[in-house]
């Protein structure tokens, strides 16, 4: 914690306090940058869960839907064309899914942005430049 020099302090004892000082600040904005990170990380898990359960829908649907969907347009344009139709229809709304998901996993999403910033206007504060 930063503490105010008294009037008798010297030229010493100031750089002293000045490096414990920029010491304490170190270790505060890791461990804000520590907490950031692991804060970021369990919002993830929400990203891992829906890409988990993108891809368990489009097993799912797709063992379900086919034999139904293919049985239905079988006799419009016949078993091999009726297979095609709802595998490539199933496999564009896993896609979506899964992007989804994805996006959200992004590596950009665990940086501590908040810590970043303070960093920089601590840098700001100690050149002088308010």
């Amino acid at each position: 914690m930063a503490t105010l020099p008294d009037n008798n302090s010297s030229i010493g004892d100031l750089l002293r306090q000045l490096v414990e000082d920029v010491g304490h600040l170190f270790r505060t904005e890791l461990r804000l940058a520590q907490a950031e990170v692991r804060s970021n990380v369990a919002g993830l898990k929400s990203g891992i869960v829906a890409v988990a359960a993108g891809g368990v829908f489009m097993l799912v649907a797709t063992f379900t839907l086919v034999g139904a969907f293919v049985g239905w347009l079988t006799p419009y344009v016949g078993a091999g064309w009726a297979a095609f139709i709802v595998s490539v229809v199933l496999g564009i709304a896993g896609l979506i899914a899964i992007s989804v998901g994805s996006n959200k996993l992004k590596a950009g999403n665990l940086a501590p942005q908040r810590t970043v910033a303070s960093i920089k206007q601590d840098a700001q504060t100690l050149k002088g430049n308010n």
